[in-house]
């Protein structure tokens, strides 16, 4: 590739170069600061003002330069052609696009090739990468709902197969799935649902940490768009409808079609509902509510994300010389599709819906079945 120079700008007239502030094999951008000069006005920090990575430095700290005076060769960046999809995966996995060499039309990567240098393309006859956990828990299949002769949908409580352990990374027919979890104390979830208790009752509803979590879940997508996506495999596609499928600890299943559009008691009064029919193709985001702990269930199949509530166990918090505060201490997990969202998104979605839930979230927490 051919070599490119910087000079000193004109304008600037005589100067003495005084320092250096880039060095040979550093990525310079327009803004970088590259030497520090001093003319006889001031003193001067001159911006390399192109893109491309440094290769010569053609002057000498104390050298006596004229306007326009060559400073530096540098090499323009290398251009990268890559698919829009593959942009958006590389970002997502925090992999830069100029270290890989695509294998589409001219070079051009696609969504295969960030996916190999992520180690999470696995051909079927192929051993996984070793940087990818692939356990026979995690790879179990979603066990699908069966219709009941009340017309609502049952499913078996989650069991070991149909869930993932924390910060563990899967890969189930090519889906990479990640999670994200955090402990919070529901315990001021849990007195908001008795105060709301006796507006519930008159209505033959219950007010349950659930059904906030659920209405809580659904006002925040349109902040959080990715949670509601559906991946493609060539483009990831956003849903302006929020139809949620809700795993009950029971086991039941229940679809709330449009939960955007309805309060915390209308979600309430689905949830309660036992004579619906629940095609859950349809949902493009699952909740499920679990009695185990720190577990979380995957997505369903055509969604991007599941979220995740434990039981809650009650658990010191805090505690001083003279003070001891018990908490109703529970697991907020989502497991996504890390193609479509990464860890910082998730944990912003999770923060925000412990905000909008007004609960504390905990720095640490202890499992009680250890």
């Amino acid at each position: 590739m051919q070599t490119q120079t910087i000079t000193l700008p004109a304008a600037l007239g005589e100067a003495t170069l005084l320092e250096w502030l880039a060095t040979v094999g550093e990525t310079v951008t327009p803004t970088t600061p590259l030497v520090r000069v001093l003319t006889a006005d001031a003193e001067w920090a001159v911006p390399a003002q192109v893109a491309g990575v440094l290769v010569e430095q053609l002057a000498s700290a104390g050298a006596r330069l004229s306007g326009g005076a060559a400073l530096a060769h540098y090499v323009p960046p290398r251009r990268v052609r890559a698919t829009p999809l593959a942009r958006r995966i590389a970002g997502a996995l925090g992999i830069d696009l100029a270290t890989l060499n695509g294998s589409g039309p001219g070079g051009r990567i696609g969504r295969a090739d960030v996916l190999a240098a992520a180690g999470m393309l696995v051909e079927a006859a192929a051993a996984p990468a070793a940087n990818v956990s692939t356990p026979t828990d995690a790879l179990a299949p979603i066990a699908q709902p069966v219709a009941s002769d009340n017309g609502s949908v049952q499913m078996a409580p989650m069991s070991t197969e149909a869930v993932a352990t924390l910060s563990q990374v899967v890969t189930s027919d090519r889906v990479p799935l990640a999670g994200a979890t955090i402990a919070v104390n529901l315990q001021p979830l849990l007195q908001r649902c008795a105060t709301q208790t006796a507006e519930f009752v008159t209505r033959g509803l219950q007010a349950t940490p659930l059904s906030a979590l659920v209405a809580a879940a659904a006002a925040l997508f349109p902040l959080h768009p990715f949670l509601n996506a559906a991946w493609a495999e060539t483009a990831i596609m956003l849903r302006h409808r929020y139809h949620t499928a809700v795993c009950l600890s029971d086991g039941r299943w229940v679809l709330i079609r449009d939960a955007g559009d309805l309060t915390e008691r209308g979600i309430a009064r689905m949830l309660a509902r036992t004579d619906t029919t629940n095609d859950l193709a349809e949902a493009t985001f699952s909740i499920v509510a679990t009695t185990g702990w720190w577990r979380f269930a995957p997505p369903l199949p055509g969604t991007a994300a599941a979220l995740t509530l434990s039981e809650a166990q009650r658990q010191p918090i805090a505690f001083n010389a003279t003070t001891l505060v018990v908490g109703a201490v529970a697991q907020l997990s989502l497991c996504y599709d890390a193609r479509i969202l990464d860890h910082l998104a998730a944990m912003a979605f999770l923060r925000d819906l412990c905000h909008r839930l007004g609960v504390e979230t905990l720095s640490s927490c202890t499992d009680p079945n250890r």
